[in-house]
């Protein structure tokens, strides 16, 4: 997108009740990431989870987010196949829609957006167990505390979302959510990658 801020996908109406808070971005860390709709978007989106994750403090929920994200992005990779055109937030462009990807948490949740041009809904299939594909909604479904999909205002195709978090009530982080919230963008603000020091 242009020089604009990337639009955060839901504000709670679009996804579950334990999502509303994380997806405030005026009260929680977020991150935003465009990716060609190509087999390589699946691990930049990975590493770049992985390593926004850190940045939080939230390396107990890296791995698993990591394999939501990776699972959805690969389902919009491959729903984008074969499209030349989009629209997303009013604007149409043409040629093969990127994949969009955010990722915003509250401390204890993290909530998952992967948007994607095709407008045919996502469905969880029944698979062979000897089958090599096909397995991602019921991965997704087995490690998010809820998920499910919406077509977003202004724009063709869905949103898939995914909320994973710590086991812990969002109800019983709310006083440590705040003061968590410093520190995660503290540690942000003086994060420097190692690759960059040498």
């Amino acid at each position: 997108m242009d020089e604009e801020d990337p639009p955060l996908m839901a504000t709670g109406e679009g996804v579950g009740a334990s999502a509303a808070y994380a997806l405030d971005p005026e009260q929680t860390p977020h991150t935003y990431l465009e990716l060609g709709a190509l087999p390589t978007a699946v691990p930049c989106a990975r590493l770049h989870v992985k390593h926004v994750l850190r940045e939080w403090q939230m390396d107990e929920l890296a791995d698993t987010v990591e394999l939501v994200v990776a699972e959805l992005v690969t389902n919009a990779m491959q729903a984008s196949a074969g499209l030349t055109s989009s629209q997303f937030a009013g604007r149409w462009a043409p040629g093969l829609p990127p994949v969009r990807l955010w990722v915003a948490s509250d401390g204890s949740h993290a909530v998952v957006q992967v948007w994607d041009a095709s407008d045919r809904p996502p469905v969880r299939e029944t698979v062979p167990l000897d089958a090599e594909t096909g397995r991602g909604l019921l991965i997704v479904e087995s490690l998010a505390d809820e998920w499910g999909s919406y077509t977003p205002e202004a724009s063709s195709g869905k949103v898939v979302w995914a909320v994973i978090s710590d086991g812990q009530s969002l109800v019983a982080s709310v006083p440590r959510r705040a003061r968590d919230r410093r520190a995660r963008l503290a540690a942000a603000e003086d994060y420097r990658d190692p690759a960059e020091s040498q």
